[in-house]
């Protein structure tokens, strides 16, 4: 009986090996995407975030200015004596 089975499923395999074969190509694609798609959005995310900082420091400089501090003229970095 298993034998029986066995042959069934192969004659299966070889009559709809097209199927099978577009079946396990969507899912390779469907999964390669999200890949994608997940380190796109990482990528973003991380972007984001640069740019958030970057603003932080520069409303924190500009603030320093407005108050006649120099540190909002040079930044965390203070001009090299001359």
């Amino acid at each position: 009986m298993q034998f029986l089975a066995l042959l069934v499923v192969v004659a299966l395999a070889v009559k709809f090996w097209w199927l099978i074969a577009a079946a396990v190509g969507m899912f390779c694609a469907v999964h390669w995407t999200r890949r994608a798609v997940d380190r796109h959005v990482e990528r973003v995310e991380a972007e984001r975030r640069r740019l958030a900082g970057l603003v932080a420091r520069a409303d924190q400089q500009h603030n320093w200015t407005m108050q006649g501090d120099p540190r909002g003229m040079f930044g965390e970095f203070p001009a090299a004596p001359m």
